[in-house]
């Protein structure tokens, strides 16, 4: 099964998909499946809003850059921000399951952790891609829908974490909930916008 297919897969049998994803490189497709998340979302969502002139909807928290030209850096840091946060988040799972006196293999959980956020992304484009059409982006419940879509991953996590380090469901995806809310999260709202 190519990355595609296997992409795709996992939008119809997550179970399945993250079975399929033990036999191939660790973390080498963690690495692309980030990188297919995040490079296209820059050029597409990033390079859309800023060509629109459109500033994020809350002020830049770093000094030297300033909210009117966010978009326009984000188009160049965003890939930059995913790969950071796919590492950190990584290692803080890979602590935690060092913590607990448990086998990990931090390769695997970088593999599990890219192609989980990878897998939602064709609702998360849709659903970014109609806000800045309608001009919405940011505003009401697109928010909200972004915390439902990140639940989503949350389970994707626990199911990929139970298949690759051998956990069980919910504390797998308590370790989802960890790298999503307790490193991706907060990172991203310090610098995504």
């Amino acid at each position: 099964m190519n990355f595609v297919q296997l992409w795709l897969w996992g939008l119809i049998h997550p179970s399945r998909a993250f079975d399929e994803l033990r036999q191939k490189p660790a973390p080498a497709w963690g690495f692309w499946a980030i990188l297919v998340r995040f490079v296209p979302t820059a050029l597409t969502s990033m390079v859309a809003l800023h060509l629109l002139d459109r500033t994020p909807f809350v002020p830049s928290y770093l000094t030297f850059l300033s909210t009117e030209n966010y978009f326009a850096a984000e188009i160049f840091f965003l890939p930059i921000f995913g790969l950071g946060s796919w590492l950190l988040g990584g290692a803080v799972v890979h602590l935690c399951l060092r913590l607990a006196r448990r086998p990990s293999s931090f390769d695997w959980i970088l593999n599990v952790l890219g192609f989980g956020s990878l897998i939602v992304m064709p609702a998360v484009w849709f659903l970014d891609w109609l806000a800045i059409a309608l001009n919405v982006y940011g505003a009401g419940v697109i928010p909200v829908i972004h915390v439902l879509l990140a639940l989503w991953e949350v389970v994707l996590f626990g199911i990929g974490l139970s298949k690759m380090e051998g956990l069980r469901f919910w504390p797998a995806c308590l370790l989802g909930l960890v790298f999503t809310g307790g490193v991706y999260i907060p990172l991203a709202m310090l610098f995504v916008r």
